[in-house]
């Protein structure tokens, strides 16, 4: 497997954060792909696979083909992917404000949706035949040169939702503490956060709680995480807490989750390769 990372350029940041490139061949014929605090851009180089999204709340299970680029928004439940034969991808990891920096579009119309790139990046996939011989680094530079014709001049997030996007990957806080160190009101907080991220402060700090615990889960080693020392490494008040929220956000009770992961290795710790799904 070839991975590799870099931080988005200056004048992209702080909407564009990393940039990120992979070509290998899938563990399994399905992954897992667990919700984290970024919305992400992408490019498919490979041939075209499928995207799941489980049944949530009363919504039916969908199922999307994608061929060529994507977005997928920020999201609060984990997504299948069915692989192709290989695995080749770039892409961008947007803060979970920064939609609006380059579209204008509020992030709230594709929150937990993925679209297609073109809708929202017009010309984002003729960038396809230009990268399918780039290495990691040829890749970043288009994508950067990409994403500086798309930005809009002059715009600024709020620096209230930035510092506390920023606050909560980091660490658990309450929000009505983070509404006072903002000089705001509780309500007033989860109205910003819902303009800017599409989701309120509190679906964002339970979202980065549960991205922070299985990175640190999934880095266990094997047979070292009974029950108890898995509730020891979350923010959660107890076991059936912690199993209720990961069932939610993974499909998985921690136990499964742990069994499969610790198989594969910590670099699988968000993308958790599955042999079969239920039929949708």
């Amino acid at each position: 497997m070839l991975y590799q990372e870099a931080a988005a350029p200056e004048d992209l940041q702080p909407f564009a954060t990393h940039f990120w490139f992979i070509r290998a061949q899938p563990q399994a014929r399905y992954e897992k792909i667990l919700p984290g605090p970024s919305a992400h851009l992408i490019l498919n180089l490979s041939a075209p696979y499928r995207l799941i999204t489980p049944a949530v709340d009363a919504g039916p299970a969908t199922s999307t083909a994608v061929a060529a680029g994507f977005y997928a928004g920020l999201q609060r439940s984990y997504l299948i992917s069915e692989n192709p034969d290989r695995l080749f991808n770039v892409g961008v990891r947007l803060a979970p404000f920064g939609l609006p920096a380059f579209t204008g579009l509020p992030p709230s119309e594709v929150q937990g949706r993925v679209v297609d790139a073109e809708d929202l990046f017009p010309g984002f996939t003729q960038l396809q035949t230009r990268l399918e011989e780039a290495s990691p680094d040829q890749a970043f530079s288009a994508l950067a040169d990409f994403l500086r014709s798309r930005l809009r001049r002059g715009y600024r997030a709020d620096a209230r939702t930035v510092r506390v996007t920023e606050t909560l990957a980091g660490r658990d806080m309450e929000i009505a503490a983070l509404a006072r160190d903002a000089g705001i009101s509780w309500s007033t907080l989860e109205r910003i956060m819902a303009r800017d991220c599409g989701v309120t402060a509190k679906a964002y700090s339970d979202v980065c709680r549960f991205y922070r615990f299985v990175n640190q889960a999934a880095a266990l080693p094997k047979g070292a995480a009974p029950g108890s020392e898995l509730l020891q490494l979350a923010d959660y008040y107890d076991h059936p807490h912690l199993i209720r929220t990961f069932r939610r956000f993974s499909g998985f009770t921690p136990t499964e989750y742990l069994r499969v992961v610790q198989g594969y290795g910590p670099e699988y710790a968000t993308f958790v390769p599955m042999e079969s799904v239920p039929a949708v």
